[in-house]
């Protein structure tokens, strides 16, 4: 399974991992340009510190996630059996997603806190198709500049189903990646 991704997505209470709480995460199995499965897990770690400008963006209802979201432990054992699932005996997971070191921070700080080593599922090698874009854009290899997610979706012309859901997004970001290899094939 070499060419399998892992693409995640993640909401969250405000940009610092070590500050803000993990909302929720979403991963999308990729393989060969098909999505094989995805899974988003609602996550309450208790303390749920968010800032207004994070719950503004992902529109996340704070009364209504308590009800919905599992623990912190909970969300990390049900990752776990996703994963080895899709990724038995594969070695080191590569992520994939777009501004993906932002969502690997706060799976780090979500790995810790269920003391557990991130680096023993993934590989510090990553795919971010924010950069892909950028690169493809300063190559001449597409002509308008879309670095940007909601930029990106509007040029490939992209369906995104739940914006700024953990899942909408990242079922949008691997349905883009797909986009830009078919690119590159032209």
């Amino acid at each position: 399974m070499p060419d399998r991704l892992l693409f995640i997505d993640t909401e969250t209470g405000g940009l610092d991992p070590h500050k803000h709480s993990l909302l929720s995460l979403a991963m999308v199995v990729w393989e060969v340009g098909e999505i094989l499965d995805s899974m988003e897990i609602l996550i309450n770690d208790g303390i749920l510190a968010v800032t207004d400008e994070a719950l503004s963006i992902n529109k996340i209802d704070l009364e209504t996630h308590k009800q919905l979201a599992v623990s912190t432990s909970r969300a990390y054992d049900e990752m776990v059996v996703f994963i080895r699932k899709y990724f038995p005996g594969q070695g080191k997971i590569t992520l994939a997603g777009h501004n993906v070191q932002f969502d690997a921070g706060f799976l780090r700080s979500f790995f810790a806190a269920n003391h557990s080593d991130f680096s023993e599922f993934f590989s510090h090698r990553m795919i971010d198709t924010s950069s892909i874009l950028h690169y493809l854009y300063l190559s001449g290899r597409m002509k308008q500049r879309a670095v940007s997610s909601d930029d990106a979706f509007r040029l490939f012309n992209i369906q995104v189903e739940g914006r700024h859901t953990a899942l909408g997004d990242a079922m949008a970001t691997a349905r883009l990646f797909t986009s830009l290899l078919h690119l590159i094939e032209q």
